[in-house]
């Protein structure tokens, strides 16, 4: 496919980095130890064979941390992993100690963090890129040397609107100009996650709780907890509900499963399959059939689709 030699192109020159994940998009936190070695290793393998790259930067699928997942991650190769900076607030760091690299470890086994920003994630692409560039001023001018922003690219044309508002308004090519006029005047430096967790000191350890970002942790629950989520929310109002904003909190990706038993029978019936398969010599079809049957859309929904 022309895109992706141009991808591999881009990659070999060193201006676009290349992530780890599940190769079939599983969430890691639902899946047994060697379950999510295989995951990661086949996109290490397919990375490495497709583009000629050895990734070591993982995209944790919908950011649902576990703090288990540390010793794993490490165990598959994966340098650093790309969070929520959430999943830091809900563990009571603040939000000005979070634009440099971190370190967490389970049984002694250690893998790096970055902190996605969250207020990069919306104001890229939905506000004026001219905010953008303001807001990245205001972290340098305050003495923050990094800002992370990785998301999903269905922001940019897939999502209902983004499609006229990206192209057809203008936005990205304004977006490009202003990034560029950063650049140029020595205000940004743009950069992969790998250089960046490299080479920006790090701010030393972490330990964070199971987390995933806030709308997802609201979905999780059952109908009337989310309505009594709903009405503290709008008690609170959006002033102090945004200094509470890490406090108040839904439930975690595993809920789906008690939520919805048809789900959590999917799961337990692809986890029996591993096991059986895994006991009878792991046949390669089989074995490429339940990588399938662990992609996450099925076990879970959130607003465009899923479960049901």
């Amino acid at each position: 496919v022309p895109w992706l030699d141009m991808i591999g192109r881009l990659a070999a020159d060193g201006k676009v980095e290349l992530l780890l994940a599940g190769f079939d998009e599983p969430i890691l936190a639902s899946l047994p130890r060697l379950d999510r070695l295989e995951q990661i290793g086949r996109m290490r393998e397919y990375l490495k064979r497709r583009f000629g790259v050895e990734a070591s930067g993982l995209w944790l699928t919908e950011r649902v941390w576990h703090p288990g997942l540390a010793e794993d991650l490490a165990d598959a190769g994966v340098e650093y992993a790309l969070v929520d900076d959430r999943h830091f607030l809900v563990s009571g760091f603040r939000s000005d100690e979070l634009h440099r690299p971190f370190l967490t470890e389970s049984n002694c086994r250690r893998v790096g963090l970055l902190a996605i920003d969250e207020r990069l994630r919306y104001l890229i692409p939905f506000r004026p890129p001219d905010e953008t560039a303001a807001y990245l001023r205001q972290l340098r001018s305050h003495g923050h040397g990094l800002a992370v922003l990785a998301d999903d690219g269905e922001k940019f044309g897939g999502w209902p609107g983004t499609k006229d508002w990206v192209y057809g308004s203008g936005w990205l090519d304004d977006f490009l100009k202003a990034i560029e006029r950063l650049i140029t005047a020595g205000e940004v430096m743009l950069s992969t996650a790998q250089e960046a967790f490299r080479r920006v000191p790090s701010a030393g350890l972490a330990y964070l709780g199971t987390a995933s970002y806030r709308e997802m942790e609201k979905w999780s629950l059952p109908p009337a907890a989310q309505r009594d989520l709903t009405k503290l929310e709008e008690r609170l109002g959006p002033e102090h509900l945004t200094a509470s904003a890490p406090f108040v909190r839904g439930g975690h990706w595993h809920h789906f499963l008690v939520k919805y038993a048809e789900a959590n029978r999917m799961h337990k019936t692809m986890l029996a399959l591993s096991t059986l398969s895994r006991s009878r010599g792991d046949p390669p079809e089989a074995r490429r059939a339940i990588g399938r049957a662990q992609c996450n859309d099925a076990y879970w929904h959130g607003v465009f689709g899923g479960l049901y």
